[in-house]
């Protein structure tokens, strides 16, 4: 039997993306403590429905080791002989589109969220499947018995695996049987005694939710048990009327080890972003990246081709978690070898174009390219989805540029814009991705780098980018930032 581990397609992977050893080793690492981290089941099957692999959470949910599994049908797993009725993978694999439903599957006495996700190759033919399920049994139940009286949602949430609690003006007057395991004497507690030195956040995001009458926020908090041990649990909270009166309904779940778990690829992923400019006697670099989530959809690189000229792009891949986090890792190997066949922006973003409706599908990526010319003090940006930046002249207030082009992988001819600057010592270049452009207006950001160092601007930026992360909104989507001085 053909080997199917992860290692051995990663090996394949390598054929076509000329990995070297250290970037080989980092991606591995990446891709398995992203699926180790990942508590939703994520199964990888051929087009006859052939289990390649499971991810540990599927091993787990079907209680099982890989050799019990692998070479299997996926419908046999469910106590099935022939395949489903409706079958999700058919339709994925006719469509070539990412679809998705929810099903109940008897054997298990489980609502599944099931999602395929059609893997192409270079001629557009589906070569396998990467199905993603989630467990929604105890939401669906929830939503079923919320419906009946106070008595028997008693009774329900009693059973959930996840502890529940209800807080009016921040005190706890409910807590279902899974909180009382974690604590003793609730009623009555205010809610922010149990993480110390979040009480004011607590409380901003408490009057919030009440305020606006919020159906969901969803935050992660650290949390001191009674034995004075500490887990970090990922909350939902809903505004509700509770015996008349204005109330929160928080569901907590411990998410301690994925989230050591997320934190080592989140590692990985950072450790391949250049801090430092490549040519330190050149220019002075400051950089923001931070992810809405654990692990980020934005990105940038760099190439040093010589001692005089530096190729780079920033980006944001659409999609969240895992398969951004994968599709960041292809698209890093794509640049990296694009930037060997030129060193024009304009040609490099042409085959990253080419290449992103190849082998991405219908990802599509926004980036922009630009490269530095020091010896000819010269500078070119293209736009691809990323289509302004902002130069600021050594001695003139800033200018916001456009440079027009549509996003990766969205149209197989694209024509992108290219601008060419030439710049001195002391001329600035701010390149963004649109995560910052939300929640800074245009006004805040121009305020800044009119008036300060870039290393200024980068706290300024950060500290307001902080206050944001306390609020019920938060920030929604992946925020980073290249500041860069010539010298």
């Amino acid at each position: 039997m053909k080997d199917t581990s992860i290692k051995n397609i990663f090996d394949e992977l390598n054929v076509k993306y000329k990995f070297n050893k250290e970037e080989k080793f980092e991606y591995l690492l990446l891709l398995q403590e992203v699926l180790r981290g990942i508590t939703d089941i994520i199964g990888v099957y051929t087009t006859d429905r052939t289990i390649l692999f499971y991810n540990q959470a599927g091993y787990d949910f079907f209680n099982k080791v890989p050799i019990e599994i692998i070479g299997k049908k996926c419908y046999e797993m469910i106590g099935e002989t022939y395949p489903c009725e409706e079958c999700l993978i058919e339709k994925a694999i006719i469509s070539k589109k990412i679809l998705s439903k929810e099903r109940y599957i008897s054997k298990f006495d489980k609502y599944m969220e099931c999602c395929c996700n059609p893997v192409m190759n270079d001629s557009g033919e589906v070569i396998f499947i990467v199905e993603q399920m989630r467990d929604i049994t105890e939401r669906k139940k929830l939503e079923n018995t919320l419906k009946e009286s106070e008595e028997r949602y008693r009774k329900m949430i009693n059973l959930s695996p996840d502890a529940i609690v209800i807080t009016v003006d921040g005190k706890i007057v409910f807590a279902n049987r899974e909180a009382s395991k974690y604590f003793d004497n609730l009623i009555g507690e205010n809610i922010s005694k149990y993480s110390p030195g979040s009480e004011k956040i607590l409380n901003m995001r408490i009057q919030q939710i009440i305020k606006n009458q919020v159906q969901h926020a969803l935050f992660d908090y650290k949390i001191t048990l009674d034995d004075k041990s500490e887990i970090e649990v990922e909350v939902s909270s809903s505004y509700l009327i509770y015996n008349g009166q204005p109330a929160i309904l928080s569901i907590m779940r411990d998410v301690t080890k994925r989230k050591k778990d997320l934190n080592a690829a989140a590692k990985v992923q950072k450790r391949w972003l250049k801090k430092v400019f490549p040519l330190q006697d050149k220019a002075d670099m400051e950089t923001i990246y931070l992810p809405a989530k654990t692990v980020s959809g934005d990105f940038f690189a760099f190439k040093k081709v010589k001692e005089d000229l530096v190729v780079g792009i920033i980006g944001d891949v659409s999609g969240k978690g895992i398969s951004a986090g994968l599709n960041i890792s292809a698209f890093h190997v794509l640049f990296q070898e694009a930037a060997l066949k030129s060193h024009n922006p304009s040609e490099i973003i042409v085959n990253l174009n080419e290449k992103i409706v190849d082998y991405l599908g219908e990802c599509y990526i926004a980036a922009c390219c630009f490269s530095f010319d020091f010896k000819n003090n010269e500078a070119k940006i293209v736009g691809a989805g990323i289509n302004q930046f902002i130069y600021r002249h050594i001695n003139c207030k800033s200018d916001w540029l456009t440079v027009k082009g549509p996003f990766l992988g969205m149209f197989e001819n694209s024509v992108f814009e290219e601008k060419i600057i030439k710049f001195e010592s002391g001329d600035r270049f701010y390149f963004f991705s649109d995560g910052l452009e939300v929640v800074l207006d245009e006004e805040q950001i121009e305020d800044n780098v009119n008036c300060n160092t870039i290393a200024e601007v980068k706290e300024c930026i950060n500290s307001f980018l902080r206050d944001k992360l306390t609020e019920v909104d938060g920030i929604k989507d992946d925020c980073t930032l290249l500041a860069l001085e010539m010298k």
